[in-house]
């Protein structure tokens, strides 16, 4: 791995400790991964061999779980403006979820020109939001006073509803609120004649990004909550789904990157290395952010924090200095951190990013200034490193 002057490194014993967790929390749900997150083959792989479905926000990743051999119960094909050469793909390989009113007619369209009948969800826009009992626009599903203009459906059925409204929540009680929310308004549908048979949950279980300023999400308390709404809606559902994303992944993953040159600029010591923007986008897009205000949640997944991720140089230095820590593109904006304490570094040694397994290689600026791609490496639980 050290031959490369910038990669990640994943670890499936991290991300398996994880899923153990989730399932403790989330008993008799099945758990959709969320791709988008970070697609990976081996850690899709790892996922779907411990009986992960697929969360595709694009038919790309329709494609992506069936080449990994996943039948089309266990895809969910859910994101805005579906294509008819989309839907026409991912009708037959997995579950489509509307978007809009207007998508629901074309998959209905598309699904006669097949000739079959299908099964399908919508995602719904719900009258609640996460932290409130307030609802707002959404680019996202079809608002839920809306679905009395469900038009007649001649080839598909609906049996599914999606619902998503925030990740990246530390709240337990955020959450179960939530979570209750979302089934209340299941029964509701089912009341008014929708034959749902699987509701989607989404996720929201965020993960600690500045450890000094971020409290981690009480999963017990969490599943204490969940257990007693799933006993309390056992009316509502057969199929209950949570998308994790970045719980699963987010903290299996590190940046690594060597450090190419070091120099002095009117008092100021700098250390270039490689793979900044286009290697790890995330701990430089929030110093970009702090240019021009408050960071907030406000911009997820790319900006989730102020410090979104712990930084150390690889080596045995005990003196520490302030450095600014840039990458290597011809970018003012291409900066890791800026004026922080670290080990004393040297050209040649390694500086470790944590928190780099979700939204991290996969929204670098991979193709700007033809540098060379940024490795993916992943651990075994055995120990062997794959690429």
């Amino acid at each position: 791995m050290n031959t490369a002057d910038a990669y990640y490194l994943y670890d499936e014993a991290v991300i398996l400790e994880n899923l153990r967790v989730l399932t403790q929390t989330f008993p008799n749900f099945s758990f959709f991964y969320s791709a988008k997150t970070n697609p990976n083959p081996h850690i899709v792989n790892t996922l779907i061999r411990n009986d992960c479905g697929i969360d595709a926000a694009s038919s790309g990743e329709v494609r992506l779980a069936v080449k990994h051999g996943l039948s089309p119960e266990k895809i969910s094909y859910s994101a805005p403006g579906k294509t008819d050469e989309d839907i026409r793909y991912s009708l037959p390989r997995s579950r489509v979820v509307a978007d809009s009113l207007g998508e629901l007619a074309k998959i209905d369209r598309i699904a006669g020109e097949l000739g079959e009948k299908f099964e399908i969800g919508i995602r719904i826009n719900p009258p609640f939001g996460m932290d409130s009992v307030a609802s707002s626009p959404s680019q996202f599903g079809i608002d839920y006073e809306s679905l009395v203009n469900v038009p007649d459906l001649l080839n598909v059925q609906i049996t599914s509803i999606h619902i998503h409204i925030q990740s990246q929540n530390l709240g337990w009680e955020t959450l179960a609120r939530y979570y209750e929310n979302v089934l209340s308004l299941a029964r509701r549908m089912k009341k008014e004649g929708f034959a749902i048979e699987t509701v989607n949950l989404g996720s929201g279980c965020g993960i600690v990004y500045d450890e000094e300023m971020q409290t981690p999400l009480d999963m017990e308390a969490l599943g204490s909550a969940v257990r007693k709404l799933t006993e309390k809606y056992a009316d509502v559902s057969r199929s209950l789904i949570i998308e994790p994303g970045r719980y699963l992944v987010g903290k299996a993953g590190v940046f690594r990157t060597r450090v190419l040159d070091k120099k002095v600029s009117r008092g100021r010591t700098y250390l270039i290395a490689s793979g900044g923007m286009n290697g790890f986008l995330r701990p430089a897009a929030a110093n970009i952010a702090k240019l021009y205000g408050e960071v907030n949640r406000g911009a997820e997944p790319l900006i989730s924090c102020e410090r979104p991720c712990r930084i150390t140089v690889l080596n045995d230095a005990a003196e520490t200095e302030v450095v600014t820590v840039t990458g290597n593109l011809c970018s003012g904006f291409d900066v890791f951190a800026r004026d922080i304490a670290l080990p004393k570094a040297e050209v040649g040694d390694f500086i470790e990013f944590s928190n780099a397994g979700s939204y991290a290689c996969t929204l670098s600026l991979r193709e700007f200034a033809s540098q060379p791609k940024v490795r993916e490496f992943f651990r075994t639980v055995d120990g062997e490193v794959l690429e």
